[in-house]
């Protein structure tokens, strides 16, 4: 990446990342795709949901001038696998498939986010149901099974 691919990526315009949201990535993949930023959050009936964000800049637009399908795929799937390991204490997990829907484009200056709801969950899979959104229209959405993996031991 040249340094001033890597300046328009990370000069974004944070004041339109909603409260809540916190900088601290999980993996380097995910640090070279966004920024991303994470929220967790627990609902009344103490269900933990996980959201994903990102400020999009002109490195996330596709060859249409619209933002470029893998990074909203990236990013449910980030949600999703985040909802599933919170559900059970921060549990590893893998996705074992996901199944996804385009519904509007995205632009940049606009705040991706995707937000994970568990639909089931076993002892050893998670079913998850995932939703993004720019402001207030819905742009995609997914649905998949995250598998539970052991710790690695440290």
């Amino acid at each position: 990446m040249s340094d001033n691919q890597n300046d328009t990526n990370t000069n974004t315009d944070t004041s339109i990342i909603p409260e809540g949201f916190t900088g601290s990535g999980y993996a380097p993949f995910s640090k070279h795709i966004g920024p991303f930023v994470y929220k967790k959050e627990t609902d009344s009936e103490g269900n933990v949901q996980g959201s994903v964000g990102v400020v999009m800049t002109e490195t996330h637009i596709g060859g249409n001038n619209r933002g470029h399908g893998g990074l909203m795929l990236t990013i449910l799937d980030e949600a999703m696998g985040m909802t599933a390991a919170l559900q059970k204490g921060g549990q590893p997990v893998v996705t074992l498939s996901m199944h996804s829907n385009f519904i509007a484009g995205t632009t940049p200056g606009q705040f991706l986010r995707a937000t994970g709801t568990i639909t089931q969950t076993t002892a050893t899979v998670a079913f998850v149901e995932g939703k993004a959104w720019c402001g207030d229209t819905l742009v995609g959405s997914a649905s998949g099974v995250w598998k539970y993996l052991r710790k690695r031991d440290k």
